[in-house]
């Protein structure tokens, strides 16, 4: 992959998200901060929150192959194929959803009885993770959030960018968390609505909007890297009548703190500890490199995939050692739960070639 890759399905992706936006493109003042640009998107795109209209949202995605890599007779690990995202949302705490995806299959509800799940197998695959961050979270509490911001290393950098015809406004900032390198970077049209968030290499695209009750829906989500397509998704809702009977009850006990479907961002959790000693990068330690995997419930990283790579080819990177490593989960409330975790390798702070002025 190369950063001419990058600048090219970044331009594509921002005139398509641009020419299917159907909010009122009225004048609005233009915040003076990035937690002003992140927090105004994050308050258009928010569906849960107490006073929010019911609704009922049905997610139908498709799941590609990733690059990982692979030698020869080793089997792919991540898991492909198409699956059905089921929500039905009447308040806060009265809601449930649903995901069947292959051989996947979860259930999670709650109700004045409290929280419960049931999945089979307790793994979460890595593509329904891509999925869940981008629909139900688009802009991470954390970031937005007074209590933990400090805790994210240096604040963003707000830049003015034309692509094309479009005017658009980019935050951009890197944080180091031992082995974590997170480059992170959310664009912005003028009227405040997130177009693309590029976290690392992994770019999210939210287009075709509608409003329903006053927030803005995408109908169309996509995740990739440079030119390659990891997710794509199309998503429909309609209200749902909270008069109308819905099972909010499981035939289990109450769900422990870190068995759930939603997003488990860092102001959540303890944060996994590798336990099998340094990142082995390989044999040329310069080449710059973004990795994404998933560390399960009990410790091992799986569907390792490579989202960036510059100046190395596939002998450089060291992928087949990094599946080996060995974490100590992370925690919710001393109850383990399933993370992605990122590793780069970068000589320099990641951030896509697009001219600012």
């Amino acid at each position: 992959m190369t950063y001419r890759f990058l600048l090219l399905f970044l331009t594509v992706s921002v005139l398509s998200v641009a020419g299917t936006v159907t909010r009122a493109q009225s004048a609005v003042l233009e915040p003076k901060t990035p937690i002003e640009w992140l927090q105004r998107a994050n308050d258009q795109m928010s569906l849960r929150i107490p006073g929010a209209a019911p609704f009922h949202m049905k997610v139908t995605f498709h799941a590609f192959p990733g690059n990982e890599l692979l030698r020869k007779k080793e089997q792919p690990q991540i898991i492909v194929g198409s699956g059905v995202y089921d929500e039905v949302w009447l308040a806060p705490h009265k809601w449930r959803r649903e995901v069947t995806f292959t051989g996947y299959h979860a259930i999670e509800v709650e109700s004045e009885t409290g929280r419960k799940m049931q999945v089979s197998p307790e793994y979460e695959p890595s593509r329904v993770l891509m999925l869940l961050n981008a629909l139900l979270k688009p802009i991470p509490r954390f970031i937005i959030s007074e209590e933990f911001r400090s805790e994210r290393g240096p604040g963003f950098k707000i830049e003015h960018l034309v692509i094309g015809n479009v005017s658009l406004v980019r935050l951009s900032k890197t944080t180091g968390m031992a082995l974590i390198n997170v480059n992170e970077s959310y664009y912005f049209l003028p009227n405040g609505l997130l177009a693309l968030e590029n976290v690392s290499g992994l770019i999210t695209s939210w287009g075709d909007d509608i409003i329903f009750a006053g927030k803005v829906v995408p109908r169309r989500i996509s995740l990739k890297t440079g030119e390659r397509e990891l997710v794509s998704a199309d998503v429909t809702i309609e209200g749902a009548d909270p008069n109308v009977p819905l099972s909010l009850d499981l035939p289990v006990g109450l769900a422990e703190p870190g068995m759930t479907l939603r997003p488990i961002q860092d102001s959540n959790y303890k944060t996994p500890q590798l336990l099998s000693g340094p990142v082995p990068w390989g044999n040329n330690a310069y080449s710059d490199m973004s990795i994404w995997g998933v560390v399960d419930r009990t410790g091992h990283y799986r569907e390792v995939e490579l989202l960036l790579g510059v100046n190395a080819n596939g002998d450089d990177y060291p992928m087949n050692e990094i599946r080996k490593l060995r974490w100590r989960p992370a925690e919710i409330d001393g109850s383990p739960c399933e993370v992605v975790a990122f590793l780069e390798h970068m000589s320099k702070p990641y951030s896509p070639l697009i001219t600012s002025h």
